[in-house]
């Protein structure tokens, strides 16, 4: 036979509709008269793995003219696909990978991210270079329709599946006709309104472009929204600061305040003032106060420290709560039911207790067994349950008592340690202050997370005036940071801190 089959390989996630979307082609080949095989190779959901789906369509005429069935294959072949389609943008990369892209291929594919677990659990910044991707993938293809898939199937109520068809559609990269593609929707006779609806603006988003961002505003504040009487002077304050901070400043205010309340957020802009001011003697505005702004996200994040008043309030937002039936598209009146797996440990307990109290806790033997075995070993707490969501909203509501427990004290103190060290190096290295502040981003997380972090924190400290003395000392920190963020033992980092001559702990 001299005609050849159109080969579709989509490369998707679990939940994103890949399946629908083969079918669907599948049914579209066929009213236009195709003969059509579809396959796909499951892999294990949410981004530890994804599926292809792989759709061949021949045209019947030919295979009734030659008296012969054709023989389609069930995989695609590495630089023979017609057409990719990329339900996110790591998934046009895989299909790169893959050798699916090719000059005679037509990528179709969404802007959109979805971050793989290894990217998610990363100690520093894992994710990948969505860029570089991009560049690749343009360099491969034929032909590329490149938009933000999900962000039309937002707006347009739709699943990500009818814009993706309806990208294809207007791709022209098949000859079936846009009446087959919408005729194959409404015979499926299932949200028929409501895809054709994510059809139509998949069509129209693919047939005109680009979809562009979402403009993104040029501070957290909008100027319709007035600040309550009590935030209303931290806002003042921070609108009295170099327009370079403001933007970053006001989140950290937001979060503080969020974490404790308005003197809180007071003490954050005092100890914001006092460096900027340090960063302005330092000639810091012509370096566009590049220390205040560090400083700026790294103190809001050090005063909002995780503990367990922190962490009941989140999984308790009624915010948290709508984001769980958005995501499974739960309709008015369905019952979704969230289960939290909780298991504070008895440092966690003792952290809201008095300094002099945790401490003969921690170091009483049978104290220890008592709190052990109040806490057990985790459990699951329905939150979605009138119990469940009682006992961690009524532990929310102890923010009350957080300052008077051991684990605010110390929190405070370091912080203070930090800042001074940041004030101690600021007038000789510039350069080394603005690390320093950096510094604060190896301590995040909650338990066993945040003392890793923390006992590395130390780590570096302690060798601090051996940094301060090395040939490039900022360059020197910032790669002990790197280290640091490799691996939660700690090993890359001990490495390089041998290699300055720093002997690591007994």
């Amino acid at each position: 036979m001299s005609a050849r089959p159109i080969k579709i390989a989509v490369m998707a996630l679990g939940g994103q509709g890949g399946g629908v979307l083969a079918e669907w082609i599948v049914k579209a080949g066929e009213r236009a008269g195709y003969i059509a095989q579809s396959t796909s190779v499951p892999g294990v959901a949410q981004r530890t793995g994804a599926t292809i789906y792989y759709v061949e369509l021949f045209p019947k005429k030919a295979a009734d003219e030659k008296g012969a069935a054709p023989v389609l294959a069930l995989m695609p072949a590495p630089g023979d696909v017609d057409i990719v389609i990329a339900a996110e943008q790591m998934e046009a990369g895989r299909a790169l990978a893959r050798g699916f892209l090719s000059a005679c291929s037509t990528l179709i594919a969404s802007t959109h991210r979805i971050f793989a677990i290894g990217e998610k659990v990363a100690m520093g910044d894992g994710r990948q270079d969505a860029a570089a991707i991009e560049e690749a993938t343009s360099r491969a293809a034929g032909r590329r329709l490149w938009f933000d898939m999900e962000r039309v199937s937002e707006e347009s109520g739709a699943a990500l599946s009818a814009v993706m068809f309806g990208a294809l559609a207007a791709s022209g990269a098949t000859p079936i006709p846009r009446a087959a593609f919408e005729e194959t929707i409404r015979a499926g006779g299932r949200g028929v309104d409501r895809n054709l609806k994510g059809f139509a603006a998949g069509f129209d988003a693919a047939a005109s472009g680009v979809v562009e961002a979402a403009p993104a505003s040029s501070s957290p504040r909008s100027s319709s929204v007035t600040p309550s009487p009590s935030v209303a002077p931290l806002v003042a304050r921070v609108d009295a600061l170099p327009e370079m901070v403001r933007t970053m400043a006001l989140l950290g205010v937001k979060k503080v305040v969020d974490f404790q309340d308005p003197a809180y957020g007071a003490l954050y802009l005092d100890r914001l003032q006092r460096v900027r001011q340090l960063d302005q003697a330092a000639g810091g505005e012509a370096r566009s106060y590049r220390l205040t702004k560090e400083v700026a996200k790294y103190l809001a994040l050090a005063m909002a420290y995780d503990d367990v008043i922190r962490v009941a309030d989140l999984k308790t937002r009624s915010s948290r709560f709508a984001r769980f039936r958005e995501d499974v598209r739960a309709v008015d009146g369905q019952i979704v039911q969230v289960w939290e797996f909780m298991h504070p440990r008895i440092e966690e307990a003792c952290d809201l207790l008095p300094a002099p109290l945790s401490n003969a806790i921690m170091k009483s033997g049978a104290a220890k067994k008592i709190f052990g075995a109040v806490l057990g070993r985790g459990r699951r707490v329905p939150t979605t349950s009138l119990t469940g969501f009682l006992l961690l909203n009524t532990l929310a509501s102890m923010r009350g008592l957080r300052r008077a427990g051991g684990r605010y004290g110390r929190e405070q103190a370091r912080i203070d340690d930090w800042l001074r060290r940041i004030e101690s190096v600021l007038a000789r290295d510039y350069a080394l202050a603005c690390e320093i502040a950096g510094l604060q981003r190896l301590i995040k997380g909650y338990g066993e997370t945040h003392e890793r972090g923390l006992a590395s924190y130390g780590k570096i400290l302690a060798a601090l005036d051996l940094i301060a003395s090395a040939p490039a000392p900022a360059a020197t920190l910032a790669r002990l940071k790197d280290c640091a963020l490799k691996d939660e033992h700690g090993a890359a980092l001990d490495a390089a801190l041998a290699k300055l001559g720093v002997k690591a702990a007994a």
